[in-house]
């Protein structure tokens, strides 16, 4: 490219910081940073040799962006992206895509002509890329089973989690809308809209916060046709992640924390294995950033729509009031992913 794409970070914490780093990584991409925390944005500043940092986002509207990248709690994203976009015409929006407290219509009514996606960031991993592939192109036949069991520790990776948005529902906090919205997101990515949910969830172990730690989601999709179970929780000593999808001719499974994917036909007797480059978490984000600048380029779609992003909120807050209530809910409001494809 001629000239290069001035990329606006909006938020410094340890979210942005990743996607500045990796942003900043890809080639013809110049990076500034939105950040109100003086010393903070200070400290990324000399870090990154980030030359343009402004300390409010009305300070940084003042110029045209090729691309913004909104890192702030989940509760700003709507109404800082729809500003963004009036001044750069692609803007990615870092998971989920609000919370269930914030209207959304303002910004999907801001979108069609703008290039806008949110950073579900398996979408962009090439082993989930390679087992959609499979669904779509019928090597599993009808899909009518997909489970995921994942869990973490959660004070190892992220030991400010007390001190953030984490802390609190309503800025987007606890294990459904934290951790459990990149699993629904890639549940329906891979067998289709959710019909409904019955979530139980529950404060188990993690210190310091009360928000839930603990997510066990059954549901069902594509017209009731696939049966889904979700279990997640943030307090066991391993890091993992594991997906398996079943089909009337094949079983397709991800293990992610490994990064790479299996397939088991009928009449095999054993998995057989594929890896992928993905060996650490900024390889993935790497990956993320180099599929939103082709998208932004016009080279590709987003990986993840602000309206499949919308969806994934609703079953979020489908799964928040089932957990309350103890009921299985319907995905009220459902905007359908557009299809397999």
């Amino acid at each position: 490219m001629d000239m290069p794409l001035n990329t606006l970070i909006v938020g410094g914490g340890s979210i942005g910081e990743r996607h500045l780093r990796c942003f900043q990584q890809q080639p013809g991409v110049v990076v500034a940073l939105c950040e109100p925390n003086e010393r903070r944005r200070a400290e990324l500043s000399s870090r990154y040799a980030v030359e343009r940092t402004f300390s409010s986002l009305t300070e940084a509207t003042e110029f045209d962006w090729n691309i913004g990248v909104i890192c702030t709690p989940a509760q700003l994203h709507v109404e800082q992206a729809v500003r963004l976009l009036q001044r750069a015409p692609a803007v990615l929006i870092e998971k989920p895509l609000s919370t269930p407290a914030v209207a959304v219509d303002q910004l999907l009514a801001a979108t069609p002509a703008k290039t806008v996606g949110v950073a579900y960031t398996y979408r962009s991993h090439p082993a989930v890329q390679a087992v959609r592939d499979l669904i779509v192109s019928g090597a599993l036949g009808q899909v009518h089973q997909l489970t995921v069991v994942t869990g973490s520790h959660f004070p190892a990776h992220r030991p400010a989690y007390r001190d953030t948005y984490y802390a609190h529902r309503e800025t987007g906090g606890g294990a459904i809308q934290d951790a459990a919205t990149h699993l629904f997101d890639l549940a329906h990515y891979m067998t289709g809209p959710f019909d409904w949910i019955f979530c139980d969830a529950a404060h188990q172990s993690l210190p310091g916060v009360e928000v839930e730690d603990t997510v066990h989601a059954t549901a069902r999709a594509d017209k009731n046709r696939v049966m889904i179970s979700i279990a997640i929780n943030q307090f066991m000593a391993p890091y993992e992640v594991t997906m398996q999808i079943n089909g009337e001719q094949a079983s397709a499974r991800l293990i992610l924390h490994e990064h790479r994917y299996g397939l088991f036909r009928l009449g095999d007797d054993q998995w057989h294995w594929h890896n992928t480059p993905i060996r650490e978490r900024d390889d993935l984000f790497r990956e993320q950033a180099k599929l939103f600048l082709e998208a932004a380029l016009g080279r590709r779609p987003v990986a993840c729509s602000v309206w499949e992003a919308n969806h994934t909120l609703d079953i979020s807050a489908a799964a928040l009031c089932s957990a309350a209530r103890g009921e299985r809910l319907p995905i009220e409001g459902l905007i359908a992913a557009p299809p397999l494809q």
